[in-house]
């Protein structure tokens, strides 16, 4: 309340004696206005006078300038400020020019179309998601049918042609049939590229839109009123579902999303219409275009390299195939539910479809051939290392097959003997672990234990020292490395030919 106000209010009522009707009927003002000011007897202090602004003195400079360019960018205008002495920011800069310039508000026509005629459909960011112990991009695929406002709306974690098409099918399930036209705005799974009313369609989309018999129409660029319904209802759906929600996983999401459309979102009375959204479908529904009896496939279809452990990357996760697929280049169909990995035309896997993120989807029969064929092989390579220790005799060789044949009759594990007897091949060399052999043989004494006593007993007797095993933790394929034994009996051979040969002869005497 201004001063005057109080001052002119308190003297026709005290001076001239006129009622708070009569007051507030000629100044223009609520009753309580005057009953407030005849309660206090204070005048109300005077409004301060506004600050000087920095910018005051430019703006003569301002108006000129926006006379002869009225959409002059303020970060230009700025520069040209600053270098007439300007000292201000540019806040206060682009305050002043938004109310010296207000921009244009262009007035649309509201559009009703008739039932079953029309649906409008976007996608919506919808910022992030918790998903498998990751976090991804979350969007949602709204489709708004134009007459009774009946939305449909799925999350997904990506906005690939697939899921574009895929969220159609499901719409098209949702609402029991296709309208006639569906409206976009010029997004790429639709239209490739455009210039003026020249629309080139993606081709896929095309042939699917043909699948469907329904029209695709494209906004005009920058006009996205005429999909108001859609961008209305994904506003509806930020505010009503998204917004202030508590944090949940990708798949809490989305079944909370289903509940939402059903109870929430299409029962609702409408703004626009007055009525429930599901109340009002009833009207197009029977107009809607029949669905097709075969749906058209809108997997998602990928070549991939299965790796050496037998896992296939597919949208951020790894699944798992048979080994004998390690390395091979295989297919990837992925749904919304499942992904199934086929091999020249033949499926050789299939999991349920997982939406986290660095996550290994694992299916344990895919491994159990490969452990048992590792296993086979870890036994095949430590019989083959026994039976090499013969070094090539045939002598050698008989005896170590023998010895192999008595531990496979014995109540051991053979494999673990083996790994024992190789070891001390390695730190004493073949020769001692043949004699070993050959005495164990004598006593059928098929041990690891055996081995390694005979072999320390026969060291002992030769007065030879017990040696420590060499380790080289940094680099353990070092110590499986194999040094092929030499024959000591060349260098006898060596010592008795130089020893036996002939001296010179003297001459002879004449």
């Amino acid at each position: 309340m201004k001063g005057e106000t109080w001052a002119e209010i308190r003297r026709l009522r005290f001076g001239e004696v006129l009622s708070l009707s009569e007051i507030a009927r000629r100044l223009y003002i609520d009753r309580k206005t005057v009953r407030q000011a005849l309660y206090s007897e204070v005048c109300p202090a005077p409004a301060q006078l506004a600050k000087a602004s920095k910018l005051d003195r430019y703006k003569s400079y301002i108006g000129e300038r926006l006379k002869v360019y009225p959409g002059i960018n303020s970060v230009r205008l700025l520069g040209e400020l600053r270098r007439l002495g300007y000292e201000g920011g540019i806040s206060i800069l682009k305050e002043y020019l938004g109310r010296m310039r207000p921009g244009k508000h262009e007035a649309f026509l509201r559009i009703e179309t008739l039932p079953g005629e029309q649906a409008q459909v976007d996608w919506a960011h919808c910022g992030t998601i918790r998903a498998g112990g990751g976090v991804r991009k979350l969007s949602a695929f709204v489709m708004v049918m134009s007459y009774s406002r009946k939305m449909y709306v799925e999350f997904t974690v990506s906005q690939s042609l697939e899921d574009f098409l895929g969220g159609h099918v499901r719409a098209f399930r949702y609402f029991g049939g296709v309208p006639k036209k569906l409206v976009y705005d010029n997004l790429k799974s639709v239209c490739l590229a455009r210039v003026g009313s020249d629309i080139r369609f993606n081709p896929r989309f095309l042939e699917f839109s043909g699948h469907y018999l329904f029209e695709p129409v494209l906004c005009r660029p920058a006009r996205g009123n005429e999909k108001g319904k859609v961008e209305s209802g994904i506003k509806y759906l930020r505010g009503s579902f998204l917004d202030g929600r508590a944090p949940e996983d990708f798949d809490e999401r989305r079944a909370a999303l289903s509940g939402w459309l059903e109870e929430v979102a299409n029962r609702r009375e409408h703004g626009t219409t007055g009525m429930q959204p599901a109340v009002r479908f009833l009207e197009e529904a029977a107009r809607l275009r029949p669905l097709p009896v075969r749906e058209p496939d809108v997997a998602i279809v990928r070549a991939a390299q299965a790796t050496s452990q037998a896992l296939v990357s597919f949208d951020a996760n790894q699944y798992t195939v048979p080994h004998v697929y390690a390395r091979k280049t295989v297919t990837v169909k992925a749904t919304e539910a499942e992904v199934n990995i086929f091999y020249k035309s033949r499926s050789v896997a299939a999991h349920r479809r997982n939406y986290g993120r660095g996550i290994i989807i694992e299916n344990p029969s895919h491994y159990a051939g490969l452990l048992a064929l590792k296993k086979a092989a870890r036994s095949a390579k430590r019989s083959d290392a026994f039976l090499g220790l013969a070094r090539g005799s045939a002598e050698a060789q008989a005896m170590l097959e023998a010895y192999m044949k008595g531990l496979l009759g014995a109540d051991i594990e053979v494999h673990g003997h083996l790994e024992r007897i190789l070891k001390q091949a390695a730190q004493y060399g073949c020769t001692e672990v043949l004699q070993a052999v050959g005495q164990a043989l004598k006593y059928s004494a098929f041990s690891a234990d055996y081995i390694e006593n005979l072999i320390a007993r026969n060291r002992a007797a030769r007065g030879e020292r017990e040696s420590e095993p060499i380790s080289i933790p940094s680099r353990p394929d070092w110590e499986r490395a194999t040094v092929q034994e030499r024959d000591l009996a060349a260098y006898d051979r060596i010592y008795e030919e130089e020893h036996n040969e002939p001296g010179p002869t003297k001459p002879t005497e004449p």
